[in-house]
């Protein structure tokens, strides 16, 4: 998979530095509203094995381990890992499993999870990546199994006078991409639908649209 590394290397060192140094700019702890509610209304509480991609410190762990369901917490970091593993442990039924691993060479068999889900990687991708991403998942997910994705919405600001011409930042090292409503149904590609959208917006910095969506099952 050939991808240009140096704009990753370059965006991991700025999540790597601002894990080692606590000068972290987003939430850190508690699940967002909109995960909670999306996962409520579109995912339901059948038990299954859900994957985290990008799953940080595991804010957003603790609704699927509550209601039974095995979670694979991954992350490209060792830091956030690492606490991660100090603040959550098995619950409601549902076990936890902590993976160091790259987005980019997945270590995971084809069909293993009931559930992908990422709120806050594929917004740091750029478009040749993105592009690639619906086949990456579709490789992981069992037949008709759910996609949650979770982006920085075209309201985000990273403060207050903030004045963007384009959909795209890269600055400080990382790349930030921003979606309107009418871009979700897209995102995924044709091997998926589009099940719910929700939104989420208490704060400049909270700015987030969620996407759930369904793979489409292959004909015979």
């Amino acid at each position: 998979m050939e991808t240009d590394r140096k704009v990753y290397d370059r965006q991991n060192r700025f999540f790597s530095e601002a894990y080692h140094s606590g000068k972290i700019g987003w939430p850190r702890e508690g699940p967002t509203r909109l995960v909670s509610q999306i996962i409520e209304s579109s995912i339901g509480s059948v038990p299954g094995t859900v994957l985290e991609i990008g799953s940080g410190e595991g804010r957003n762990l603790a609704p699927f381990l509550e209601r039974g369901w095995d979670v694979v917490a991954m992350d490209f970091l060792v830091d956030p890992l690492r606490m991660a593993r100090e603040r959550i442990s098995d619950g409601g039924g549902g076990r936890v499993f902590f993976v160091q691993g790259d987005l980019f060479h997945l270590p995971f068999h084809p069909a293993s999870f009931d559930v992908v889900f990422d709120f806050g990687v594929y917004h740091h991708l750029r478009r040749p990546e993105r592009e690639k991403y619906p086949s990456w998942v579709a490789r992981l997910l069992k037949p008709g199994g759910l996609a949650g994705l979770g982006v920085f919405s075209d309201l985000f600001r990273h403060f207050p006078e903030e004045v963007r011409r384009r959909n795209f930042i890269t600055h400080r090292g990382h790349h930030d991409v921003f979606f309107k409503e009418k871009d979700l149904p897209a995102l995924m590609g044709r091997g998926f639908s589009l099940l719910s959208t929700g939104e989420e917006r208490p704060g400049a910095l909270d700015h987030y649209r969620l996407a759930v969506y369904r793979k489409n099952r292959e004909e015979p």
